[in-house]
């Protein structure tokens, strides 16, 4: 679609030149491929280490020559290149990136839907789209398609395109010439559906106003709305759209009818549910677009409101669709009726402007035009109204997605989705006071004498009573799910907080290691002789033989061990004067050590 394509600038296409100039500078002579595990000779050039081995394996009379300086250098003097190891993997990033800046944009399926109906999400995209480093800071609008398929989505996102590019360079909207074949996201005439789940156009339009940049993305979903479609896959792609959108179009044809409206009347209960989950602002804007209006004189957006009034009018008087009502009723909706676009159009397949019927044409440009010029309006926000950026959406999605995939949950109504998302969130919320906790307990910039009053057994004791107590107050707080469901969940979190009490854990019992190893050498460093070893190494001994801690090395275990109990009885009432004297010292500023008066304490005093 050439006027949808963002066109690469002299500036892009300098940093591309400099990208491969230096990629040129990591090939490896021999193999004329990128450096692995490169190693330099003595000549100073650089090689793959594969590469040099297998070049020098067969004797050589004259001694091994560099193969590029031909230079004499000693075969075994190798010298691993880290730092141009790492270099090289960041070019190979940079001009991955770059190439695919320069490659042609286009739709990606971003979401989508297996065999068995099991959603998965192409992180790759995710990545490229939404966390590049050059778009992730960005606010940004998401303008998101629903509705039965084939009812002209994907050719109504492809005129989106074009009229988002012709604004993105400085051009007046403009859907493009009369005769230019459409083209974008795949859409042809017919009854099969071509897309399955969400696709995404994978450059966003970076649009700029009094000095502010927002990247609006254009998103095509099917399977959201389809009759034959299981209600499970309905659920999760009208929860992802919602997800994502902050401008979401309804494509219905012709009328809003029952089915319609059901499936309406689910996606809100599922925005409502989602937002709260997610703290995103519930359903930013909601645009209800009917095509092949019956009347093709009575079209357009105040048409369209004559309309939904009337259609309020009669779901005032049913109590079936309550959130249905509230939404048509509110600010955050509006709607316009499209006339038929002729049989030209339709038997086309060009999707050409000059074969569409002249209202169909002139209403087209109108709704399209309104709707990209209006699209500052539409940026993404939280429930604080406050606007979201495209890393923070990506990272969301992708905690979405890990969600959904859960085989853990059925998601056959809305609200069993809800529950789903909430013990997720849950999960989280969990594990961060449990870390928390632990940070607390056992702070970094606690003293050695302060750690060493606490034995790591004792330390498991206390942080293991915390995890279960937080594992028990997450089971009482699970919502729903049947009861092997919660006990697979209940299972998934004991999992995760025994990791986290192993790891911390393990942690500290080399903390307490280093301490008392510390402590020791401390005490031996201030007597001078072989008897300040042996009394350094007793200290350290003691303190770590009630943790059954074998100190080999400088510290002396078995001597230790042997020792300790010359000096054990003193010990602990040394820790306790160390540690009062330190709480007593003003402002308790940079204490984190051991005085020397303390540590001639630990000394045992001369018969």
């Amino acid at each position: 679609m050439g006027s949808s394509r963002s066109k690469p600038s002299a500036m892009a296409n300098e940093g591309s030149a400099h990208f491969f100039k230096l990629k040129e500078d990591i090939t490896c002579s021999i193999c004329l491929h990128e450096l692995q595990d490169p190693v330099s000779i003595t000549c100073g050039h650089t090689f793959c280490k594969p590469c040099i081995t297998s070049y020098w394996s067969s004797p050589q009379p004259f001694g091994y020559r560099c193969p590029e300086c031909r230079k004499v250098c000693p075969k075994e003097q190798l010298i691993p290149a880290y730092r141009l190891q790492q270099l090289v993997t960041k070019v190979q990033e940079g001009v991955k990136e770059e190439q695919s800046k320069l490659a042609p944009p286009r739709a990606v399926q971003l979401v989508y839907t297996d065999a068995n109906n099991k959603m998965g999400l192409d992180e790759s995209v995710v990545d490229t789209c939404f966390l590049d480093s050059e778009n992730s800071g960005y606010p940004l609008c998401l303008i998101c398609v629903i509705g039965e398929k084939r009812r002209g989505k994907s050719s109504l996102m492809n005129y989106v395109l074009r009229a988002l590019y012709s604004l993105e360079t400085g051009q007046p909207i403009s859907l493009g010439e009369q005769d230019e074949p459409l083209d974008g996201f795949e859409w042809k005439s017919g009854t099969d559906s071509l897309t399955k789940g969400i696709w995404v156009w994978n450059r966003p339009f970076i649009l700029e106003r009094n000095g502010e940049k927002m990247a609006v993305f254009v998103l095509d979903t099917e399977g959201s709305l389809e009759i034959e479609s299981d209600r499970e896959t309905c659920v999760k792609l009208s929860a992802l759209s919602m997800l994502l959108s902050s401008y979401l179009i309804f494509n219905v044809n012709a009328n809003l009818k029952t089915t319609e409206l059901d499936y309406l009347e689910m996606y809100l209960h599922v925005s409502e549910l989602t937002g709260e989950s997610f703290c995103l602002q519930y359903l930013q804007h909601l645009n209800i677009l009917v095509r092949d209006w019956h009347n093709p004189d009575d079209c357009g957006r105040e048409a369209a409101r004559t309309y939904m009034e009337h259609e309020t009018e009669k779901l005032r008087k049913s109590a079936t669709y309550r959130r249905v009502l509230e939404t048509l009723r509110s600010p955050s909706a509006s709607g316009f009726l499209l006339p038929h676009p002729g049989k030209t159009f339709l038997r086309s397949n060009q999707g050409r402007l000059s074969d569409m019927d002249e209202d169909f044409r002139n209403h087209l440009i109108t709704y399209i035009s309104d709707l990209v010029g209006g699209v500052w309006l539409h940026s993404k926000t939280d429930v604080r109204g406050e606007r979201i950026t495209c890393g923070q959406l990506g990272r969301m999605l992708k905690d979405f997605v890990s969600t959904l995939q859960q085989e853990n949950f059925t998601f056959a109504s809305p609200m069993e989705m809800f529950f789903a998302l909430e013990n997720h969130k849950n999960l989280k919320i969990t594990l961060k006071i449990f870390k928390d906790f632990v940070a607390n307990k056992a702070p970094n910039s606690s003293s050695p004498i302060k750690v060493l009053k606490i034995r790591p057994s004792k330390m498991r004791e206390e942080v293991s009573e915390e995890a279960s107590r937080l594992l028990q107050e997450y089971e009482q707080n699970l919502k729903g799910s049947t009861d092997g469901a919660r006990a697979n969940l209940v299972d998934e979190m004991k999992d995760q907080l025994n990791q986290e009490v192993e790891k911390f854990c393990v942690e500290y019992s080399k903390r307490f290691t280093k301490c008392a190893v510390g402590i020791g050498c401390a005490v031996g460093g201030g007597i001078l002789t072989l008897a300040g070893g042996i009394v350094g190494a007793a200290v350290a001994g003691t303190v770590l033989a009630t943790e059954a801690v074998i100190i080999g090395g400088a510290v002396g275990g078995s001597l230790g061990g042997a020792l300790g109990t010359g000096v054990g009885g003193g010990v602990g009432g040394i820790i306790g004067h160390m540690e009062k004297k330190k709480d007593q010292t003003p402002n308790n500023q940079g204490n984190n050590g051991s005085t020397p008066e303390d540590i001639q304490k630990l000394v045992p005093k001369a018969e």
